[in-house]
């Protein structure tokens, strides 16, 4: 069984949703996540709080944000991703707009608790559901490749803009205007996608390239994906946000860190392309383990090996690769095991774990590093991504190959 084979029908189907939704990927990831890390020094020295509470206000939202996310899911299923990624529009711009109003800690948290409410609703996840809604199962990881490529661009776009606004006009204005962008920009994407776009895919007569595993093996294939997806996001997300203590910890000066901190962005990139160019026609489990693959090598080059700059240079790629391709496998992997039935809501169900995670993870790291030193600790993560990669084998999907 395979998909249509009629290139420019094929490609024309996945233009609108998939440059709809990047756009608003990288206005829904740059002004709830990315703007944070600008807004927040300003925004603490302005309600006397510290970075460090500050962030630390954002992991509490990140946890009680992990709690409506498979709620998120069931309604994308039920009513359909336009519906909901529109409404999503609408409550986080209410959330940034209240963000831009308070006074005190309290009432930050409180906004931001809102606001990783709503997340779920119009952030990845959404959009994945979203597109294999738009444009079926067999088309689906096309479009989710595409995608995150547009989405890979928010750190580049609004870093520099909310510096400018903040510079400009201050930190309220800027969430101020990023609350506009929602209901003037994203509300109107999300409303223009089209309508019964779920009926219409679940209803398609074009068998799917993988068929979905019996429902027997459905606990064990999910079990399989949850650890293998949890243990990589808890890799992933602890040095991510520990990128530079780890590095100088090692023995790396700060700006040797951050030199190599930057290759990772091309590396994600290129490595979506390539997987796009020669792994398209594969089942998407073998994205996932060489995705594990890389991260594994990551960190061996850089238990094994001196931290000069050459080797932070290598690890820097390897894990680049292992997270753009991670960030791919969470939506492609789930739609290939399961089919489009029930879809989002799995998917909710994943980013509940992911975002405990990573709310957690980075402070796990942090301890882990002072506790039994920076090598102990990669040797850790080398182990986990390890184990990771043996979740992902052990999941039954060979059997639709």
């Amino acid at each position: 069984m395979s998909a249509p084979t009629n290139p420019g029908q094929w490609d024309a189907r996945l233009l609108r949703p998939v440059v709809t939704l990047g756009i608003t990927q990288i206005i829904g990831f740059g002004t709830i996540y990315y703007a944070f890390g600008v807004l927040v020094t300003p925004m603490g020295a302005d309600l006397g709080l510290s970075v460090t509470w500050a962030y630390g206000l954002l992991s509490l939202a990140l946890l009680t944000g992990s709690l409506t996310a498979p709620l998120a899911g069931r309604l994308i299923d039920r009513h359909g991703a336009r519906a909901m990624m529109a409404a999503g529009s609408v409550g986080i711009a209410l959330a940034l707009a209240l963000q831009s109003q308070v006074q005190s800690a309290a009432a930050l948290l409180a906004a931001l608790v809102m606001m990783e409410l709503i997340a779920p609703l119009v952030l990845y996840d959404a959009a994945f559901a979203a597109l294999a809604q738009a444009v079926g199962s067999n088309r689906a990881r096309r479009a989710i490749t595409l995608m995150t490529l547009m989405g890979g661009f928010a750190s580049t776009v609004f870093w520099p803009l909310t510096l400018a606004l903040v510079q400009g006009w201050g930190w309220r204005e800027a969430c101020l205007a990023f609350a506009l962008l929602h209901l003037l920009v994203c509300l109107p994407l999300h409303l223009s996608l089209q309508r019964n776009a779920r009926r219409a895919a679940v209803a398609d007569t074009a068998p799917p390239r993988y068929a979905p595993l019996p429902q027997a093996m459905h606990r064990r294939a999910m079990l399989g994906l949850s650890v293998g997806l949890t243990l990589s996001w808890a890799v992933f997300s602890a040095f991510s946000a520990q990128w530079v203590p780890a590095l100088t910890a090692l023995g790396l000066s700060q700006a040797s860190a951050v030199w190599a901190g930057a290759l990772m962005g091309p590396a994600q990139v290129g490595a979506r392309v390539l997987d796009m160019v020669f792994l398209g026609q594969r089942h998407p489990m073998i994205t996932a383990l060489v995705a594990m693959g890389a991260l594994m090598l990551a960190f061996a080059v850089l238990a094994l090996g001196p931290a000069t700059t050459a080797t932070v240079a290598v690890f820097a790629v390897l894990f680049g690769v292992g997270q753009g391709l991670g960030t791919m496998v969470r939506g492609t992997v789930p739609l290939a095991l399961f089919g489009l039935v029930g879809y989002a809501a799995r998917l909710g169900r994943l980013a509940s774990l992911r975002m405990v995670v990573s709310a957690g993870a980075p402070f796990a790291m942090a301890g882990a590093i002072a506790l039994a030193g920076p090598e102990a600790t990669v040797l850790l993560a080398a182990a986990l991504a390890g184990l990771a990669l043996l979740a992902f084998w052990r999941v039954p999907w060979r059997m639709q190959a």
